[in-house]
């Protein structure tokens, strides 16, 4: 049934496949994003376990003994015992003695036992509450991975999805300059037979569709190894209907994602907000050594019930406890003096991380500027290999250059439409890489 659904949804999905539906695939399946979702799940059940610290510890527990034979077994031997009338002055010298025959003294051949135990912690050198700000700020840090992942994903997504694009543009260009070597080797073919070329000419023709088969085929198999990658990434099974649909590729060029030179725009950064966090455990962890070494008070009640030598009671009582770890105050200042040392370094790294964010928002700045310039070159040389061509093909139907040239023309027109296309698409890839080094993730 689950397999019939994923072929069902498949089929439609395959049909036409936008940037945004592309995204919203990747969100909903990627196994990446799946793991890190039940990472995410797995840090709020730590934190929701270390909540439970801050209420009573409860135990309970009893015991049950029957033993072989009893454990105490005395004899109180024979012996006159004196008679007392009354008065005191005559037990050191009585006068009268009552016998008694000894006797046997067997005790405690079973125990019957219940209690229950509740303490809470009163003061425990900040411990509980520290713990549980560690283990939240390592749910937010899950989190933060979480949505790393998915910016990951997503930004993959946009990369695969422009550079499909782009082999699929020269896929066209090459069907398109398919048919006018076909055509033109006719023509060459027909002049040829009527005496009017050299065969050379028409065997330059036939290399040149055979030089074009050859990029066919490693273009081919190139599209669909990127569109395999990019099914994968959306929780898809590969199928070869797969339609991208982008509209025209030149209106995709904007300048939509323009942002402000903002020099706290790396703070956005999820790397950023981990390594705060980074820091404040390492904070947490010096309290939490600091706590060990403060004096534990605690406070708790216990309630029991006994049945021993066939006698029954119950009885509760409560309790306070402190514990004042003396011993560890020597050892306790060095691991301090090592926990200042590991917040120094975690602030060193927050420092570090933050100049290499600020490096890549520059580098994503400028790399977008070039490509902007790349599309308006790329742009001239279509329209000038474009009047290249018209006039080499004037030319060369007037009979003033040969095959050569007209072949050489054609390339130079393929490779500038080639060139334009690759542009369009590295620039959307950009657009795509600013907003990310800025911490923008369109979902």
């Amino acid at each position: 049934m689950i397999m019939l659904l994923v072929s069902f949804a498949t089929a439609i999905y395959a049909q036409n496949l936008s940037l945004d539906t592309c995204k919203q695939l990747a969100l909903e399946n990627n196994k990446k994003i799946k793991s890190a979702e039940l990472k995410y799940s797995e840090s709020k059940q730590v934190r929701k376990d270390a909540f439970t610290n801050y209420f009573p510890d409860v135990s309970a527990g009893a015991l049950a003994m029957k033993a072989h034979d009893y454990l105490i077994k005395e004899k109180i031997p024979e012996a006159n015992l004196p008679v007392y009338d009354g008065n005191p002055a005559n037990l050191l010298t009585p006068n009268e003695f009552a016998y008694f025959p000894g006797m046997d003294l067997n005790l405690l051949d079973y125990v019957n036992m219940g209690y229950v135990t509740a303490v809470q912690p009163v003061f425990a050198g900040g411990r509980i509450i520290n713990a549980y700000k560690m283990v939240k700020q390592g749910e937010e840090i899950m989190e933060n991975k979480l949505t790393l992942t998915k910016e990951e994903v997503v930004y993959n997504i946009e990369q695969n999805y422009w550079t499909l694009i782009s082999l699929k543009e020269k896929m066209k260009t090459i069907k398109s300059y398919d048919t006018l070597l076909k055509n033109l080797h006719d023509d060459v073919e027909v002049a040829y037979e009527n005496g009017l070329t050299e065969k050379s000419d028409l065997l330059k023709v036939e290399l040149k569709i055979n030089e074009l088969k050859g990029k066919k085929l490693k273009l081919g198999n190139a599209i669909e190894m990127l569109s395999r990658m990019m099914c994968n990434s959306m929780g898809l099974g590969y199928n070869e209907s797969i339609n991208i649909q982008y509209g025209n590729l030149v209106s995709q060029i904007n300048n939509n994602s323009i942002f402000s030179a903002d020099s706290s725009a790396y703070m956005n950064r999820q790397e950023y907000i981990m390594l705060n966090r980074l820091v404040e455990i390492a904070t947490l962890q010096k309290r939490m050594e600091v706590g060990e070494n403060l004096p534990q008070i605690s406070v708790g009640v216990m309630g029991y019930y006994a049945d021993i030598i066939d006698k029954k009671n119950s009885n509760y009582l409560g309790f306070a406890t402190l514990n004042i770890p003396i011993s560890d105050w020597w050892g306790g200042s060095h691991q301090i003096k090592e926990h200042n040392i590991k917040i120094e370094i975690a602030k060193n790294e927050l420092s570090d991380k933050s100049d290499m964010l600020k490096l890549q928002i520059r580098n994503a700045d400028n790399e977008l500027k070039e490509s902007e310039k790349q599309i308006s070159i790329a742009e001239s040389s279509v329209l000038q290999a474009k009047e290249n061509l018209k006039i080499t093909e004037d030319n060369y139907k007037a009979g003033i250059l040969n095959t050569s040239d007209l072949l050489e023309a054609q390339a130079i027109m393929q490779e500038a439409q080639d060139n334009l296309s690759d542009a369009i698409c590295i620039y959307k890839i950009k657009q795509a890489a600013r907003k990310k080094s800025r911490g923008i993730i369109n979902y």
